[in-house]
């Protein structure tokens, strides 16, 4: 049975005037068109689904009372405060370009826009950028660029917000989306230096070197643990995350990209290809990129991603095309610039990768299918020995089914760990087709089985399936049935939201807050 909300708020005017007092009346709104369009979100429409997670994914929204353009720190506190002794929700939002529902109201409440909140402060020194919430990639490119520095993928859109893409959704290091490293699971969050988060009480919690006095924001722990990560990636369910420290890193002197095309039936010479690669060359942080593949037109199309000094990168462009030659595959023309401060700052950086390498070859894999479409999404991760073992079992399990490979959308490979690989490829169907949807929900029940236990050997986490419906529209319910999954690791995070947040005022009804209490 769910729980009331109790509040000890008697009506919206007394809410209307104090926030008017705090941040203006002009930053105040309960604006029913305002407000619709705050919370839209890709995944506010049910659909029937038959993965394994059941049905109806997604999070029926509710209108906040209002939404609040808070303009620095001090009012966030102070509104905060107020939420907290009156126990009225708080749903921090950040571009409102999240596909995954997490800024959207579900009860009701204020909404926080940080919009107001820019600020970036560079550190040449110690080679860090500390940000605001409100600020997006299109601020952080016009500040940094023109000084030869970036602190993500130059090719992500501009509206995106920094901070809660790092912070929250997990964007990575630069040039890569996924890893920082083979094991395909570090993410920019992780390597947040320091952070300011407004607590649930309304108090200033400071994380890192410089919650020590007259210390800058260098070291991620000032003593003991880490004490940011508690809160980095919680969805705003703990507290709001106002200052993000990160690693500042300079654009490469030069670029290239090899292109190599293999066809699906010489698969183990494009694995091969990608183990040589990776063998030889291991060095610098964001490798896991520098390899990829995208599977286009029923071609895999193997991309060698390379920057640094123009010498270096000439010298590794003709290692990579004769190993590409040397496993059967050909080469295509690639794609080489020279970093130039106004050009990249014009927007002639962005146009290189997004017409080379990431938006455009990976739109069908990340963009939303149409309304009555959605997808079965193929995925392994596996040794290099065991790769092209996990793709014909992918083959015969599509043939099974009826579903030819050239219909497959949006495949991509690449490094999983220092010895493997992963790789995806997704099956669009009709959700008013019953015999469609019927296939789709046999092959997400047999895919994971065969991987696991014919090419892996071993049975299929139950958290996990491999082949899984709108696997971009995962919302509190499947959250729901997978967070107990986790056992201990689960209960200690309700401990954690229920300890730092007993009035249950931060983002409710997301992430480890899905039972009321």
């Amino acid at each position: 049975m769910k729980k009331k909300r109790e509040s000890r708020l008697e009506n919206k005017s007394v809410l209307y005037q104090k926030l008017k007092s705090i941040v203006g009346a002009e930053n105040v709104t309960d604006d029913d068109v305002v407000m619709e369009a705050y919370t839209a979100s890709y995944n506010l429409k049910e659909r029937p689904s038959p993965g394994v997670y059941g049905t109806k994914f997604i999070v029926k929204p509710k209108k906040p009372d209002f939404i609040v353009r808070a303009g620095n720190t001090k009012e966030i506190q102070e509104i905060v405060r107020f939420a907290n002794e009156n126990k009225i929700p708080i749903v921090p939002m950040g571009a409102l370009t999240s596909q995954y529902s997490e800024s959207v109201p579900s009860e009701g409440g204020i909404m926080l826009d940080f919009s107001r909140m820019k600020g970036i402060e560079i550190d040449e020194e110690l080679m860090t950028v500390t940000i605001k919430p409100g600020v997006t990639f299109g601020d952080s490119f016009r500040e940094l660029t023109l000084k030869g520095y970036m602190i993500g993928n130059q090719s992500t859109p501009a509206s995106i917000s920094v901070l809660g893409t790092t912070s929250q959704a997990g964007m990575h290091l630069p040039w890569d989306k996924y890893a920082i490293n083979y094991w395909g699971s570090t993410y920019y969050s992780e390597l947040t230096i320091g952070t300011e988060i407004v607590l649930p009480t309304g108090e200033l919690l400071v994380t890192g070197s410089a919650a020590l006095p007259g210390a800058k924001p260098q070291r991620p722990r000032a003593y003991g643990p880490n004490v940011a990560a508690l809160f980095l990636a919680a969805q705003g369910t703990l507290g709001i995350v106002v200052k993000q420290t990160l690693p500042l890193w300079r654009i490469p002197e030069y670029r290239h990209v090899v292109e190599g095309d293999f066809k699906p039936e010489n698969f183990k010479g494009l694995v091969n290809a990608f183990q040589r690669l990776m063998d030889d060359n291991m060095e610098g942080p964001v490798w896991a990129e520098k390899v990829w593949a995208n599977f286009e037109k029923g071609i895999w199309v193997f991309l060698v991603h390379l920057y640094g000094r123009k010498e270096r990168v000439e010298f590794d462009r003709k290692f990579a095309e004769q190993v590409i030659r040397e496993e059967g595959g050909t080469i295509k023309p690639g794609m080489a610039r020279s970093f130039d401060p106004e050009d990249d700052y014009s927007g002639g950086l962005s146009q290189f990768y997004e017409e080379m390498v990431y938006w455009r070859p990976r739109a069908n894999s990340i963009a939303m299918p149409p309304p009555d479409a959605s997808w079965v999404n193929f995925s392994a991760a596996a040794p290099f020995i065991k790769m092209p073992q996990a793709h014909a079992a992918m083959i015969r399990v599509m043939t099974k089914h009826g579903v030819p490979m050239n219909i497959m959308r949006g495949g991509f490979m690449r490094p999983s760990g220092p010895t493997g690989l992963s790789f995806t490829l997704n099956y669009m169907y009709d959700l008013n087709d019953a015999e469609e949807v019927k296939r789709a929900k046999a092959i997400s029940e047999e895919w994971p089985r065969v991987l696991f236990q014919e090419v892996l050997g071993r049975e299929p986490p139950k958290a996990l399936p491999y082949a899984r419906p709108d696997a971009y529209r995962i919302g509190p319910s499947a959250v729901a049935k997978l967070m107990p999954m986790l056992g201990e690791y689960y209960k200690l995070l309700v401990k954690l939201k229920r300890t730092l947040d007993p009035n249950r005022i931060m983002n409710p009804g997301h992430f480890m807050d899905i039972e009321p209490y």
